[in-house]
């Protein structure tokens, strides 16, 4: 009977001590920007040109989900980026993530939506200067666990389409390249 009341005390002691080692361990956050897609404004860009950049993201709705005689409307977000005086450099670079700009809806990832990345000509124009469109992105991962306490989402794939306006480069790989270039 102690031996038996021995043993019960024994293992949650030991799970105890293993869940130490491993609580002991400072897990990084590698994974956050793990599906992140990152842009540069190419140099011929002036500064100017990029002073407030809008990015909307849009979700089309499946047409399979719905009843024939409807046809949903598109889902759009908006996000205004400018640049401070301080910085002036803010908007070269960007970065689309699940939860950058736009806040994580209905357990959706980035690859959900398409993105149009554009600055319109001067503050009181509506027209777009510069205009980008982001789509069939394509993010696979999986979960690594690469030393032992900590577990990791590692992208393996992170393919997008990105045109122009003028020019469609399809297949573009962000694990091979960190940033596409938004080239005009």
């Amino acid at each position: 009977m102690l031996r038996t009341s021995f043993s019960w005390l024994l293992l949650p002691l030991l799970a105890f001590v293993v869940a130490a080692c491993c609580g002991s361990v400072a897990c990084d956050d590698r994974e956050r920007n793990a599906d992140t897609l990152f842009f540069e404004f190419a140099p011929s860009v002036t500064r100017e040109a990029i002073e407030t950049v809008y990015i909307v993201r849009t979700l089309i709705p499946k047409l399979d989900a719905v009843p024939a005689p409807t046809v949903p409307k598109p889902v759009r977000d908006t996000a205004r980026l400018i640049s401070t005086a301080v910085d002036s450099s803010t908007n070269r670079r960007l970065a689309i993530g699940n939860n950058t700009p736009f806040v994580a809806t209905a357990n959706r990832k980035l690859n959900a939506y398409t993105y149009e990345i554009y600055t319109l000509k001067s503050p009181t124009d509506t027209a777009k200067a510069l205009r980008f469109t982001v789509s069939n992105i394509l993010l696979q991962g999986g979960f690594n666990d690469e030393d032992g306490c900590c577990t990791y989402y590692k992208n393996t794939k992170k393919i997008i389409d990105l045109y122009n306006g003028t020019q469609r480069v399809a297949n573009i790989d962000l694990n091979k390249i960190s940033r596409a270039s938004l080239q005009p």
